[in-house]
């Protein structure tokens, strides 16, 4: 009897990205070449409401990306073999292994689901209610112009080859519940257009930042893309951020310096939040999105404190200790900092396996995929991960989601206000958030 032989899945995960899917017809009119088909377009993701937000269940499992990003970035550090900048898109590669555990069965489903430390049934009701938290556009005032928007849209899109059998109810499940696009075109015997329609349509949703070949191979069979974009700005009219009046010496990871003015965040209620390694705050967006500075302590580096446990606990940290009750004291704290970009782009199935346990995805005799392609054993050969930020006087550009939330302010009291400022004078570690905690972009900053 003729063995079957399996054939390769490039998982891609783009970590940022832009607006609602075009069809691919629009796609080869605008950047031609690059063909494929529009097989089913994804149903429409109503923005996420507050009560549902703060349902029990979907915040425990909300909670959840928390402890897959702390591990996940870690160990992606930890195993990051250049001495720049580094930055990963945890919720894109959380939203990928979910929509892979939906299409595979078997061990190889249970070894996904162990890793995102969930199950199938919690998967189904609540992934679907993350992915239209992470979808949110801030109109703002119609008195503001366009520069004042804000942005969050996140994408999930499976690519088909051609000639692949595929079950069809699981497609119209994955574009129904899961808000999956779904494209064919020709990966084996047009390879070159089909990996340029993969190629434009992520620099389309990700609003140029990521532009690159994948290299899908001709014996491809289909392949999940997720993508993520956000941009906002700090300002209610969009103006650029003062710098401190001084320069601050910034101390690079390498033992250089660098004389420059830092970005001056508003004052937030609360003080800095300790570790045994690290202190830590944070500063705001103008629509909420959070980035948390983790700061080594004298004797730390970096690399010390950028650890699974650090990342963990002060990504849950909802109280920062605001009030002295002894000493009747109210602190508020703004973040000094300065302006920074990363960048990230590489093959993740290593870290996957080693830190996850996750091994019958890429193993070519043991991968069950029979959900999808019930009459062609397949596995997964790539996944791949790519992320951009960049943090300057405008806003930021990365991945998050926010709601936007006010309060009426308190009346005087016989508390003292008490203004701190939170100077990020050296290299350092970062988790950009929306206002729900959930961790979009974790990395570190070597040097400015």
């Amino acid at each position: 009897m003729k063995r079957k032989v399996k054939k390769c899945i490039p998982c891609i995960l783009a970590a940022i990205s832009v607006i609602n899917l075009s069809a691919c017809n629009w796609i080869q009119n605008v950047f031609a070449p690059g063909k494929c088909t529009t097989l089913a377009t994804a149903a429409t993701a109503e923005e996420l409401h507050y009560n549902e937000q703060n349902e029990e269940n979907y915040q425990a499992f909300r909670a959840k990306t928390n402890d897959f990003s702390a591990a996940f970035s870690s160990a992606a550090y930890e195993a990051y073999e250049k001495d720049g900048n580094f930055t990963v898109s945890p919720i894109s590669l959380f939203m990928a292994l979910s929509l892979t555990a939906e299409c595979s069965l078997g061990v190889t489903q249970e070894e996904i689901l162990s890793a995102l430390n969930t199950s199938q049934t919690e998967l189904n009701a609540y992934l679907p209610l993350l992915y239209r938290s992470l979808n949110v556009k801030h109109t703002g005032s119609s008195l503001l112009s366009e520069k004042t928007l804000g942005k969050l849209q996140l994408c999930n899109s499976v690519w088909v080859n051609e000639s692949t059998e595929l079950r069809q109810e699981r497609l119209d499940l994955l574009s129904n519940t899961y808000f999956c696009d779904v494209f064919s075109a020709d990966f084996e015997k047009d390879n070159a257009q089909a990996n340029l329609a993969v190629q434009r349509y992520v620099d389309k949703k990700t609003n140029g930042l990521i532009d690159r070949k994948f290299h899908l191979d001709t014996d491809t069979l289909f392949s999940i893309i997720n993508t993520l974009y956000l941009k906002d700005v700090w300002t209610y009219n969009g103006d650029e951020i003062d710098r401190t009046k001084d320069k601050y010496e910034f101390a690079n990871a390498d033992g250089s310096t660098k004389s420059t003015r830092f970005l001056q965040g508003r004052y937030i209620t609360g003080r800095a939040y300790e570790t045994e390694t690290c202190v830590s705050y944070y500063t705001r967006t103008f629509h909420g999105y959070k980035i948390k500075f983790l700061l080594p302590k004298d004797g730390y580096t970096v690399e010390d404190i950028f650890s699974e446990e650090n990342l963990a606990e002060i990504n849950a940290v909802t109280d920062y200790d605001a009030e002295d009750e002894e000493n009747l004291l109210r602190y508020h704290t703004r973040c000094l900092f300065p302006e920074y970009s990363a960048s990230y782009y590489g093959d993740v199935r290593q870290i996957i396996k080693n830190k996850f346990g996750v091994n019958k995805l890429f193993d070519v005799d043991e991968c069950d995929f029979s959900p999808l392609t019930p009459s062609t054993p397949a596995y997964c050969g790539k996944l791949l991960h790519a992320t951009k930020l960049t943090v300057n006087r405008k806003g930021i550009e990365g991945a998050a989601v926010t709601v936007m939330q006010g309060a009426g302010a308190p009346g005087p009291d016989e508390y003292t206000d008490v203004y701190v400022d939170f100077v990020v004078d050296k290299a350092f570690g970062f988790i950009l958030t929306d206002s729900y905690n959930v961790p979009l972009f974790s990395g570190v900053i070597k040097s400015i």
